[in-house]
């Protein structure tokens, strides 16, 4: 993806990384412990990042099973040297998948970041086997208007929006992730939102603060929020006596419908791929 904002290649990409984990991964791991994650597992890990993901899913499979890592840029990944995990350079708008193999296929917020995001996951569904699991999560930034700071929403609306914006994606789109499991004919579908509470100082704004740095210029030359009003942004998100809602980590799993429900499905939304 080489309209891709936030390149792995940026000198503290590790760091904001490993931020994000900090938050987001013991949600990642109740959602797939709460799905039934079994040893002997065939598991793809789409836009892997650092593989936090990975390496718990390669010791949870097992040596009977087996996970496949990719991303857009592996460099992170090249550093895991867990036995059962393979890793692929991986371009999920134009790389095919294994077809009918995997018994978990999951995605963390790679979605919100593409034109349309609804292609890729339904190609990811062709990656699972009939009765396998779908896990994506993504974020929505519906919660920001409801903080009570409007230079922070006018800050992080600027960033957020600015971040997508390059690579031509939508960060209010997840709230959409149900009904499309639906529209697919997912069994047992599971949605959740969690609305993280971000306090200046803690790993998610020091996320959010690494991702302003490494977005700034791009935010200021857009004309979106000025140098002073960006900075001021980044001042709440360094102060622990500043509160904020920051955006919903939104979690959604079912299993895969038999072929022939998806080829029904497909033709009903004028599509044949």
């Amino acid at each position: 993806m080489p309209d891709y904002a936030l390149v792995n290649s940026w000198d503290h990409a590790r760091q904001r990384l490993n931020l994000f984990e900090q938050y987001h991964d013991p949600l990642s791991r109740r959602r797939l412990e709460e799905l039934g994650v079994q040893p002997g597992w065939q598991c793809l890990d789409v836009g892997a990042g650092t593989g936090s993901v990975s390496r718990w899913l390669c010791r949870k499979v097992g040596s009977a099973g087996h996970v496949v890592a990719t991303d857009i840029d592996t460099r992170f990944l090249q550093e895991i040297s867990e036995p059962n995990l393979q890793i692929y350079h991986h371009d999920i708008r134009t790389d095919a998948f294994q077809v009918g193999k995997f018994d978990l296929v999951c995605a963390r917020w790679i979605l919100h970041h593409l034109p349309h995001p609804e292609r890729a996951v339904e190609r990811m569904v062709t990656a699972l086997r009939p009765g396998g699991w779908l896990l994506l999560e993504e974020v929505d930034f519906f919660p920001l208007g409801a903080s009570a700071s409007q230079p922070y929403v006018d800050f992080m609306r600027a960033l957020t929006t600015t971040v997508v914006a390059c690579s031509g994606g939508n960060c209010l789109w997840a709230r959409s992730l149900p009904e499309l499991l639906t529209k697919l004919g997912f069994a047992g579908i599971r949605a959740e939102a969690d609305v993280a509470i971000l306090r200046g100082g803690s790993p998610i704004a020091g996320f959010f603060q690494l991702t302003a740095a490494q977005m700034r210029e791009r935010v200021i030359g857009s004309g979106a929020l000025s140098a002073k009003l960006f900075d001021a942004g980044v001042d709440l998100l360094k102060d622990p006596d500043f509160w904020a809602f920051a955006g919903a980590a939104i979690g959604v799993w079912g299993k895969r419908p038999h072929r022939s429900e998806l080829r029904h499905i497909a033709k009903s939304r004028g599509r044949t791929d």
